[in-house]
């Protein structure tokens, strides 16, 4: 028999915490246990999404030790229902290094806002999208427009 961890909307969003203070202090793999083996995070920055665990902080690794090593993020806003958790974000770092997608880095502070919405079961993240963000700001700042 299975049993199925019931998590609480604040073990939730205390989990969304431990992810970005995670990766704001470059631990990257410090929260693969709060992270579902089968995870999807559904992102218009990696075509075929991300698919485990794993793949959650390699791409965080990636976008933000690689390409912002200096970055950090502001949560503006943390709010939960159910299994839903939403993050309201702001991200600010130096683009010194080139992102997954081959853009290179220009050397410029960028800085920009940004939406998640995660969903979880059996306590443990399960999906996350990243829903809103300043697109236009972003790629000026990127260097691409």
């Amino acid at each position: 028999m299975t049993t199925t961890k019931v998590s609480t909307v604040e073990q939730n969003k205390a989990v969304m915490r431990k992810i970005v203070n995670g990766n704001d202090a470059r631990e990257f793999y410090s929260y693969l246990d709060d992270v579902a083996e089968d995870f999807v995070g559904h992102t218009a920055f990696v075509p075929d999404d991300l698919h485990g665990n794993r793949s959650l902080s390699e791409f965080f690794y990636l976008t933000e030790e690689v390409a912002f090593p200096d970055g950090f993020h502001v949560i503006h806003n943390l709010f939960g229902e159910g299994d839903l958790v939403t993050l309201e974000l702001s991200y600010k770092g130096t683009f010194t290094g080139p992102l997954p997608n081959g853009t290179p880095p220009n050397g410029k502070v960028c800085e920009f806002k940004y939406n998640m919405i995660s969903r979880f079961a059996d306590g443990k993240l399960a999906e996350l999208w990243w829903y809103s963000y300043d697109s236009y700001t972003l790629m000026k700042e990127l260097g691409m427009i």
